[in-house]
């Protein structure tokens, strides 16, 4: 907690010395289960980014922080702070960043970090990258995934219409170590997408999944399925009928047992969002509904 709050003050006072932008949100969430009954939960939360560049040097912060006030819980919600340098076809950085790594875009068989439904975790440590050519990229991270240091190497090549990553996570236990292969292509108007990966020191050493994206009725329509130690199977789509609305649905099981959807109506106005949310959840225990209205300005 000291970690979070820590990070939240130097972060916050980088951002107002660069000049943020972002956004100020106040959500209004509820929960209703027949077991529970009902439950009224409100949370402020913010939006810090920051992109300075000085000749070669960068300095780049993104912040999510959060306050519940039905727990009084402070989150700093990090996910960029990173300074770096860039010099031709190399980079360099160190601090706080995600270290994104699947392919698929909602049923990601292997990450480091727990993903967020509102922000990418970042992690500290330090990278470089090189790219020999426009169409690739070769990244070397020292990363500490759970508070243990793991390597990372990544190999990212674009051909044509193809994308190719390659990927390896060591670290002495207990860091991940792992090996993943993915790719991405267009058929037609079809994008196809998919990754495999290999876990030592796991049970379920085989990990990997598959999607589709293509536009349908005005909307895309993403399908994904994966295995992690059992098949979860997903289907979003998102829409916008015109300049002032956006609505999106997710419709997710991990098989055999839990389940769930959620609904989102956007209203988008000049300085801000007002989001209508629907969501539920069944599993063993029973259905869980959270409804939630969020209000939000930019700044």
């Amino acid at each position: 907690m000291k970690r979070r709050v820590l990070a939240l003050l130097v972060a916050l006072g980088l951002a107002l010395a660069a000049g943020a932008s972002g956004s100020l949100e106040l959500r209004l969430g509820a929960s209703y289960a027949p077991a529970a009954g009902f439950g009224l939960e409100a949370r402020y939360a913010a939006s810090l980014l920051v992109s300075e560049r000085w000749g070669g040097a960068f300095l780049e912060a993104a912040l999510y922080p959060s306050w519940n006030l039905a727990s009084g819980e402070l989150e700093a919600g990090l996910s960029r702070l990173e300074v770096g340098y860039t010099a031709g076809d190399l980079a360099f950085g160190l601090g706080a960043g995600p270290e994104p790594l699947a392919t698929l875009h909602t049923l990601a068989p292997f990450e480091l970090a727990q993903p967020r439904f509102d922000y990418a975790p970042g992690l500290w440590g330090a990278w470089a990258e090189a790219y020999p050519d426009p169409d690739t990229r070769l990244r070397l991270a020292l990363r500490l995934p759970g508070g243990h240091p793991a390597g990372i190497f990544k190999a990212e090549k674009r051909l044509a219409r193809n994308a190719y990553r390659l990927a390896l996570v060591y670290g002495l236990a207990p860091a991940p170590a792992a090996f993943g292969a993915g790719f991405s292509t267009r058929a037609g108007s079809v994008l196809l997408y998919g990754e495999a990966w290999h876990l030592w020191r796991e049970s379920a050493a085989w990990r990997g999944g598959a999607g589709a994206s293509f536009y349908l009725l005005d909307g895309l329509l993403e399908l994904e399925a994966a295995y992690a130690g059992g098949w979860r199977l997903a289907a979003g789509y998102n829409f916008q009928p015109d300049e002032d609305w956006l609505a999106a649905a997710l419709v997710r099981a991990d098989l055999p047992g839990e389940a769930g959807f959620s609904l989102s109506l956007t209203r988008l106005l000049e300085e801000g969002d007002v989001i209508f949310e629907l969501a539920a959840r069944r599993d063993a225990a029973g259905v869980l509904w959270l409804p939630a209205l969020s209000a939000r300005v930019y700044y």
